[in-house]
């Protein structure tokens, strides 16, 4: 029972994680009208926030090593606290970009913690579902909190909406306290053979990443972070410019997304497990679905900008951020199933430190195009649209290349080996 209690406590915090990241893309209007800014400038403030989150994945998901997962959890929080709490002292482009690179530091660790503490309460065979519940999370903080926090800024203001966001916060911290860092007894893993089941000395983590399959793994994760911060920063503007939905039914269609999206990589995490348990392999399992996922992915987000309807627009966009909800749980799973336990919040911490360099170039590069297409901003969002599905595309040949590439770890050579597959 403890661990579901866990575990719904870490998904509150993927809500608020990603609630917090969103808050910016919903309150841009407002936020560049008070400001006086443009397109590139705010694009700015989104790539300032993820080069901090890069650092902050690093330095905090590294951590996990020496300290416990649930006290650095608990920082983060009030870490988020003081940062959102700090909007009332915005008035330039300056004060934005610091409240939002303090805040991106602090949420750069939040992946590899919540990775490493579940890895602690769930086995192997159960994680699929356990990361795809944690992880949908940031579907829901992304997309359910829609209307709430565009009700918010419009009867409220940005300001007081972010320091709202920052309580919350505490609070999740204070009752996160009384939880438990670990289990009673160690869970009793069934396929002693994973290098998940083994610890490793930290020199090892630069051959765990060296691996080839590892990397691919990373580049599915870069990917899905470019989609993400797409999302974040321009798909409200995306939707109401473009697509022509006003701000409440862009909130509802976002709300439907988020619901959709979360059903689905839940639905998927639960096939993943089942196929994984049956067949003990990853290939058949894990790496069959993913590769699939990102192929349906590329698609639906070409076909958006090719069709001229609203709702076939809203419907392809939909499937591909669908898709894009699963890419996380499906490559936070195979990594710790391949990792070493030990290592697993460095690795998921390094990783998404790479992953973060996707939220630092992304939302500038489309800002810059939308610029670049001047009167036809419908030319600039599309080409940033494009890209993710070249993407899309690259990550996935790059997975198929590389699947024969498994990363091992045994207690009798410390070191990492290649191939090993579990069949």
């Amino acid at each position: 029972m403890m661990r579901w209690t866990v575990l719904a406590m870490l998904f509150l915090l993927s809500i608020m994680n990603y609630t917090d990241k969103s808050v910016l893309g919903f309150a841009a209007e407002p936020i560049m009208n008070e400001l006086n800014l443009n397109y590139e400038q705010f694009g700015l403030v989104g790539s300032s926030f993820f080069a901090a989150y890069a650092i902050g994945s690093i330095l905090l998901g590294t951590l996990t090593y020496r300290f416990n997962t649930k006290h650095l959890l608990i920082l983060i929080a009030l870490g988020w606290t003081v940062s959102l709490s700090s909007a009332y002292f915005i008035d330039s482009l300056t004060g934005l970009i610091i409240v939002r690179v303090t805040l991106g530091f602090f949420e750069g660790g939040t992946y590899g913690l919540c990775v490493a503490h579940v890895a602690k309460w769930f086995t192997s065979e159960t994680r699929g579902s356990a990361y795809a519940i944690m992880t949908s999370g940031t579907t829901v903080g992304t997309y359910l909190a829609a209307p709430i926090i565009v009700f918010l800024i419009g009867s409220v203001g940005w300001q007081h909406t972010f320091a709202t966001l920052g309580i919350v916060s505490l609070i999740w911290a204070v009752v996160f306290l009384f939880m438990k860092s670990h289990p009673k007894e160690p869970i009793q893993e069934t396929i002693v053979v994973l290098p998940s089941t083994q610890e490793a000395q930290f020199k090892a983590i630069i051959k765990v990443m060296l691996n080839p399959y590892v990397l691919s793994v990373m580049v599915v994760g870069f990917v899905s972070m470019w989609a993400n911060t797409w999302v974040i920063t321009w798909a409200p503007t995306y939707l109401t410019k473009i697509v022509g939905l006003d701000t409440q039914v862009m909130s509802i269609v976002f709300a439907g997304m988020g619901i959709a999206g979360t059903i689905f990589a839940i639905f998927v995490g639960k096939f993943t497990d089942i196929l994984f348990r049956k067949n003990k392999s990853l290939i058949k399992s894990y790496d069959k679905v993913l590769t699939t996922v990102l192929i349906i992915g590329a698609i639906a987000y070409g076909v958006t900008t090719i069709v001229e309807s609203p709702i076939l627009a809203v419907i392809f966009l939909a499937i591909g951020l669908i898709m894009n909800t699963c890419l996380l749980p499906l490559g936070t799973t195979v990594k710790t199933l391949i990792v070493p336990k030990n290592l697993i919040g460095s690795v998921s911490g390094i990783s998404l430190s790479i992953s973060s360099m996707a939220g630092i170039i992304g939302p500038y590069i489309t800002g810059y195009l939308i610029m670049l297409g001047g009167d036809d901003i419908r030319y600039g969002f599309n080409s940033g649209v494009l890209i993710v599905v070249a993407l899309y595309v690259i990550s996935a040949v790059f997975l198929l290349m590389t699947l024969k590439r498994k990363s091992a770890f045994t207690k009798k050579v410390e070191a990492i080996t290649a191939p090993v597959v579990i069949e």
